[in-house]
């Protein structure tokens, strides 16, 4: 037999605190049978019940396992691009501290709950590149988050539409003889996000690419600060930038995706994690495993059937 927990400080305190209450019972019960000049033997039948019930319970505490199984264990994984915008919106504080910082915060928590998947960066504003190829290196990809910065890019702009391409390109060309499953999870503001080409969406729904859309920042919109200042365009207008939920929406819907939220008052990162684990991933490895099963509860029912004995059967405890 083999136990699933160590004999520890708690089943000695246990053991001590019913040795303790007994001794003290018994030392009581006692006393009273001689003052009324009489023994109380019958004692000793409810000692021996209540300590096999309480070994019982202790056993059951333990968790005894004995008894071979085989079972089955799959792991399956993903390919995930983790699409991330870099344009000069994702500054913007209208979610706190910024977009892009709050952006950063939760992929890091993404990264920490896909372990079994292979993920990677594609960053973008007017033009697309791979930050980080699809990998299982947890420490890198958490080292590149923390590099992302609106200025790692030469220019400025949002072509959601290009980033998209070169993920799906890189997804399909991906060198994997399992056929993984194959995603990307999106995370922008929309802002002067112009609609991607039928080709592009139909290839995506044809060869089943996941998209998962996180919206960024607030409808209501925020000015955009540069070296201290506020953000003028040509005319010198006040630059107010919003997320574009409309964009965001078509996108998900024409790629039969997803849309998710991002800001002070709705995050929705934990749902998308959780969608992403659920979606049927393809197998990479299965193992068959012999393990043992814990069998506590054949114990718990013996001290069960013992207790509710102790509280059916009455003995007289003295003898007069």
């Amino acid at each position: 037999m083999n136990w699933n927990y160590p004999f520890d400080t708690t089943e000695y305190l246990f053991i001590f605190f019913f040795i303790l209450v007994y001794i003290a019972y018994i030392i009581r019960t006692v006393r009273v049978a001689r003052q009324l000049q009489t023994t109380a033997r019958t004692l000793i039948i409810k000692l021996f019940l209540r300590s096999i019930t309480f070994a019982l319970l202790i056993i059951s505490l333990l968790g005894p396992s004995f008894g071979e199984t085989d079972r089955e264990i799959q792991a399956k994984g993903k390919d995930i691009f983790l699409v991330v915008d870099l344009s000069k919106s994702m500054d913007a504080a209208d979610v706190t501290p910024s977009r892009l910082e709050k952006v950063k915060f939760e992929l890091n928590r993404f990264v920490q709950n896909e372990r079994s998947n292979r993920i990677g960066i594609v960053i973008f504003s007017n033009d697309a590149f791979i930050h980080v190829p699809l990998t299982y290196d947890r420490a890198a990809l958490e080292l590149f988050i923390q590099s992302l910065q609106t200025d790692l890019l030469p220019t400025s702009g949002t072509n959601i539409c290009g980033a998209l391409e070169l993920a799906f390109s890189k997804l399909m060309n991906a060198a994997d003889p399992t056929g993984r499953s194959k995603m990307m999870v999106i995370f922008t503001d929309g802002e002067n996000g112009s609609a991607c080409s039928n080709t592009l969406y139909n290839n995506i729904r044809r060869f089943g690419v996941g998209v998962y859309s996180v919206a960024v920042g607030t409808k209501i919109g925020i000015s955009i600060q540069q070296n201290g200042k506020q953000l003028m365009d040509e005319n010198g207008k006040l630059v107010i930038s919003k997320m574009d939920e409309t964009f965001l929406k078509g996108l998900a819907a024409a790629t039969r995706g997803s849309y998710y939220e991002l800001n002070n008052t709705k995050n929705d990162v934990h749902k998308l994690i959780t969608n992403i684990d659920q979606a049927e991933g393809t197998l990479v490895d299965s193992r068959t495993v012999t393990v043992v099963s814990n069998k506590y509860y054949y114990f718990l029912g013996a001290a069960l059937i013992l207790i509710l004995l102790d509280v059916l059967i009455t003995i007289g405890t003295f003898r007069l």
